[in-house]
């Protein structure tokens, strides 16, 4: 029987007991099922071996390891179980224990190690079915190195299969690349828990829920051992972290299982599953949490927690670059789910590791595969088979100096086509391309043999497959090597440092001139530094950097890593997914146009799809853009969050909130935008002398259909345009010239300054826009630095540096004058600069009074029209 209450009691305790941050220890809770410390008792017939354990037996598992109860060594002074180490492997494991499958399992134990540099120690845990097989294992953190103290190590809580009956302990001593041939490992102290089980009803449909439909969660609880009172609190929490709601269910006892007779008992019948659903309102879109806690007489004994996204479903459009990698099979959901995910996701390609699936025990590991395969391909999503995994029996072959996957395929094909055959016959019919090497396995680099080993692998693919593509792994500091050389390969460039998103696109720039086919690896950054949004903003950067610079595929690696990645190993979607699908939706198969001058400076980037200008915009700091960029744009977050722009009357243009973490403008006509783009000054700078400047706006007609209109220029205040306004009449695709003379004040300033120009034209209907555009004063053959800084006397000092770069050599004469408000202006001469640089100093007194005041320097030419001039704050340039 379910209660669900909803008291001011029942809310504060889950508040308490689901409040963000709050630790809990599920071994505090649980019930002690069995207990080995290798005491006298658990050695009845003295031989020194734990009564009816078993040590493990075969070729890795040398007799001569020895191993034995160790009477003095144990974590409380009486005994512990003992392994000698001599260069081999060892494994002790317990007599069956009888479980259930309706609770869930803990287990800690005790671990010291001595002298172990290559091997470690390890515990774990293995569900067993009736006939005694194992079905599945859990293994425990391994210990190494020389520890002087008992390194206690924990595993779970774990849910056994629903066909367990029994659980086995087992005790490790663990080979390392090399083998450790003197040291000694202790055991004791293994204690193995029982608790209830809680679970969140997992699947497609609950992780991922379109905006209009109501919300379902559902939980599950079994084991409830009679005598004792339960209740479930449930809460769900925004992406933001805020609470959305609560709920408080008290369970009661339990109905019997299906099928169950007169004769269960109450216990048995009161462990039954039970079902708590908890229905809610349709939601925005977003990231959810789901946190639910099992409390036992007032205790909390066990957590549970999942998590949705709230968004638009779409139809797959098979065109686009961005791909996962998934660097470990995705055990803990069904293929059709995975298949599912990705189809939502906005990705084109999957990596999928498929050596290991052929030589699997699981003989349907490959059944599933071959499934996933086929529906990724019925989805459009083109998969790579990520060949990073030997067979044991061939990986050991290396296992003492294996640098990489390099060391099979540069040997002849007849070490490894056997083994591969089978795949390719298995999977080639849905799949071209083959990766070698995990995505951190440079061992390819700086090969000599590459070409030589690339050619052989696609030869001896080909055999089975058709026109397969062969790529590896490839360090970004690495040159690629010669398309020439290697044609047809794919090279998937990756780094273990993770650089900024600004040098991930300069790399890509830089790398467009190899030739090559380009794939990339993007790597999120950690939590543990980083905010959701600080992270999300980071990825997407990345993913609009592989975009401009041309890759032609952007991987994120390891989407099934709770940090880093996409989901969690059952399906649900970490924080990271939405930011990803919606970037990824946004740029899937467009056109990367360029950037738009935007009033206040934000970065910004412009694609194109299907009669739809697509920008991403950020800025360092929150505010807004203004700017008018088609009817009906829509402002849209990582998050998938959309609403229309809004439009300012006033202005004829668009309020864009713009902030670090990157906004989505879709909707955007892309005629207007490829017009604003285009517009541009011929000349765009002019050098710093006083006078008239020829110049010229020119552009192209970006409609598809002739425009007619007026335009106008805006200048700064102190300047000139003659003339400013012109009428247009141009045919589509037609380029227009619109020829001006600019006259600069005496007083213009060095550097930068930003002009506007006015468009109201008619095409299929009347437009009005303006276009931002920066203007140059200064032709850099002549530059004034000015650095300032407070003397010990309390003046302030200003270093004036003039370069003359003239070509050909001018030798200048200047009169170089400092103004400061209030005070009069001081004058110095800069006498007969050539090629170089010419150093003077003002001093102005009381520097603190004029920090943060505007200051003035102006040159200008003796018996010459140019003029300089800088202006600054003082104190603004100092470190």
């Amino acid at each position: 029987m379910i209660v669900a209450g909803l008291t001011m009691c029942h809310l504060l305790l889950g508040g308490v007991l689901l409040g963000a941050g709050a630790e809990h220890d599920p071994f505090a809770g649980a019930v002690e099922v069995r207990r080995f410390s290798f005491e006298s008792e658990e050695d009845l017939d003295y031989d020194e071996f734990p009564d009816d354990w078993t040590r493990r037996k075969g070729e890795n598992f040398p007799a001569y390891v020895g191993t034995a109860i160790d009477g003095t060594r144990g974590c409380d002074g009486g005994r512990s179980l003992r392994f000698d180490v001599n260069g081999g492997q060892a494994a002790q494991y317990s007599p069956p224990i009888h479980v259930d499958a309706l609770h869930s399992y803990v287990f800690r134990g005790r671990i010291r190690t001595q002298l172990l540099e290559h091997d470690a120690a390890a515990f774990s845990v293995s569900f067993l079915n009736h006939k005694r097989q194992r079905i599945e294992r859990r293994m425990g953190r391994p210990v190494t190195g020389t520890h002087a103290g008992w390194v206690e190590t924990r595993i779970g809580p774990a849910a056994p299969p629903p066909a367990t009956r029994f659980v086995v302990v087992g005790c490790h001593l663990l080979r390392g690349r090399e083998s450790d041939i003197r040291g000694a490992v202790w055991f004791d102290d293994l204690w193995l828990g029982r608790l209830p089980q809680l679970a969140i009803e997992s699947g497609f449909e609950t992780h991922f829920v379109p905006r209009d439909r109501p919300i379902r969660i559902v939980t599950r609880a079994s084991g409830l051992d009679p005598g004792h009172s339960f209740r479930l609190h449930v809460q769900m929490e925004s992406d933001a972290g805020r609470t959305v709601a609560r709920e408080v269910f008290d369970l009661e006892g339990g109905p019997p299982a299906v099928g169950a007779t007169a004769g269960d008992d109450a216990a048995g019948a009161a462990r039954r599953p039970i079902r708590a659903e908890w229905p809610l309102p349709a939601q925005e879109h977003g990231h959810y949490r789901v946190r639910a806690g099992l409390e036992r007489d007032g205790i909390v004994i066990l957590e549970q927690e999942t998590s949705f996204a709230v968004m638009d479903f779409v139809d797959q459009n098979g065109r686009g670059g961005f791909g996962w990698s998934v660097e470990a099979q995705a055990g803990g959901m069904a293929t059709r789910e995975l298949a599912e995910i990705a189809a939502q996701s906005g990705i084109n390609w999957l990596k999928y590791p498929l050596w290991p699936t052929v030589h699997a025990e699981d003989a349907l590991s490959s059944v599933r595969t071959s499934e996933l395969l086929e529906l990724l391909a019925h989805r459009r999503i083109r998969a790579v088979g990520l060949l990073d995994a030997p067979p044991p029996a061939m990986r050991e072959k290396f296992a003492r100096d294996w640098t990489g996957i390099s060391e099979v395929f540069t040997l002849s094909p007849e070490f490894w086509k056997a083994s591969l055959d089978p795949v390719l016959a298995r999977y080639s019919s849905n799949v071209q391309h083959w990766q070698l090497g995990g995505e951190s396995d440079f061992s390819f680099v700086g090969l000599q043999r590459l070409p030589e080993a690339l050619r052989t692998v696609k030869r001896e693919f080909d055999r089975i497959g058709r026109d397969t593509r062969i790529g590896v792994p490839w360090d970004w500091n690495a040159p690629l090597p010669d398309a020439g050389r290697s044609p047809g390969a794919f090279f998937a460039l990756s780094d273990r440092k993770q650089v900024s998103p600004d040098e991930f696109a300069e790399r890509l720039r830089q790398g467009r001139a190899a030739g090559q086919p380009r794939w990339v690896v993007l790597r999120a950054v950690s939590s543990e530094d980083h905010s959701s949004a600080e992270r999300s903003a980071d990825l997407v950067r990345r993913m609009v950097a592989a975009q401009i610079g041309g890759a032609e595929a952007a991987f994120l690696a390891d989407v099934f890593d709770e940090d880093r990645g996409l989901l969690r190993a059952n399906g649900a979607p970490t924080p990271l997914f939405l930011p990803w699908r919606t970037a990824a939706l946004a740029l899937q198969g467009a056109e990367f146009l360029g950037a738009l001058h935007m009033p206040q400076g934000s970065t910004n980037h412009v694609f194109a799809r299907g009669g739809e200008a697509i920008v991403f915009v950020w800025a360092a700091q929150p505010g807004t853009e203004r700017m008018y960029l088609g009817e009906n744009v829509a402002v849209t977050d990582l998050w998938g969050r959309r609403q229309a722009a809004v439009f300012d009357p006033r202005t004829g243009s668009h309020v864009l909130p713009v902030g670090p973490v990157p906004h989505i403008l879709r909707n955007c006509s892309e005629p207007i935008v490829r017009w604003q783009l285009a517009v541009r000054y011929e000349n765009g700078r002019a050098s710093s002398s006083t006078g008239d400047h020829q110049d010229a706006i020119v552009g192209i007609n970006s409609f598809p259909q002739g425009v007619s209109g007026e335009v106008k220029l805006n200048v700064p205040g102190d300047w000139e345009a003659k003339p400013d306004r012109w009428s247009i009449q141009v045919a589509a695709g037609e380029e227009f010239r619109l020829p001006v003379y600019l006259t600069l004040p005496p007083n213009a300033t060095l550097g930068v300054e930003t002009s506007s120009i006015d468009f109201e034209i008619v095409a299929d209907r009347p437009y009005k826009f303006r276009v931002h555009h920066p203007y140059q004063v200064g032709l850099g053959d002549v530059e004034i630095e000015v650095a300032d800084r407070v003397l010990e006397d309390g003046r302030l000092e200003v270093e004036q540096t003039i370069s003359n770069k003239i070509e050909p050599v001018e030798v200048l004469d200047l009169r170089c004058s400092l103004f400061v408000p209030g005070q009069k202006r001081q004058t110095l001469v800069v006498t007969k600069l050539g090629r170089g640089e010419d150093r003077k100093f003002f001093h102005v007194p009381d520097a603190r009074a004029l920090q943060g005041q505007e200051l003035w320097l102006r040159a200008e030419q003796i018996g010459g029209n140019r003029v300089l001039n800088y202006k600054w704050r003082v104190g603004e340039n100092r470190e």
